[in-house]
């Protein structure tokens, strides 16, 4: 019972009271993961374990690999800030209770799922390269390309959040059908 719609009575009673609550504003469960909102906090926990997935394996001057994490804590800081706005974006989104709100955070929660794909981007765009006249040989690993994937993906899911308006239900503002007069006065016969 509790799935089924709201009847035209109980519209029709919050009408009249003036308790009329739009669809996008009526507050969703905790656990609601529809219009986008689980698919992004699934996302966001993603790309999180990927910052700690190995990015880069180092064959010379040292044989190693190291993750996001491990990069971030050496000459490449500016790396936090990719999982940083992953982790601002797990209680941003699940605090959104309604459509609406989930709506309203579109854009912010784009521009934190693109800070890791800007950062990937520049990595890989712009290799390291060896200094002081010692050699460099290292090749990418499979997390670099998943952070870039998962990051991707959170900006089109980002964006998409909190669904179209046209599939909600109309609020029901007269339980008469406009099509059916109740009375003729004032009606002119063909």
């Amino acid at each position: 019972m509790e799935s089924l719609p709201e009847s035209l009575d109980v519209a029709a009673d919050e009408l009249e009271a003036g308790d009329v609550v739009r669809p996008e504003q009526r507050r969703l469960p905790w656990n609601y993961f529809g219009r986008g909102r689980g698919a992004l906090l699934l996302i966001a926990v993603l790309g999180m374990a990927a910052f700690f997935a190995p990015w880069v394996e180092l064959r010379m001057p040292e044989e190693s690999v190291r993750s996001g994490f491990d990069l971030a804590r050496g000459r490449a800081g500016w790396l936090w800030g990719g999982v940083a706005a992953w982790l601002v974006m797990l209680p941003l989104i699940w605090t959104r209770r309604t459509i609406e709100h989930l709506r309203g955070v579109r854009l912010v929660s784009a521009l934190f799922a693109a800070t890791t794909l800007i950062e990937v981007s520049m990595l890989l765009t712009i290799p390291p390269h060896p200094q002081h006249h010692m050699p460099l040989d290292f090749t990418w690993r499979w997390g670099i390309f998943a952070s870039l994937t998962f990051s991707a993906l959170g900006v089109l899911s980002a964006l998409r959040l909190g669904g179209k308006l046209a599939n909600l239900p109309r609020i029901v503002t007269d339980i008469a059908s406009p099509d059916v007069a109740e009375t003729s006065s004032g009606e002119t016969l063909h």
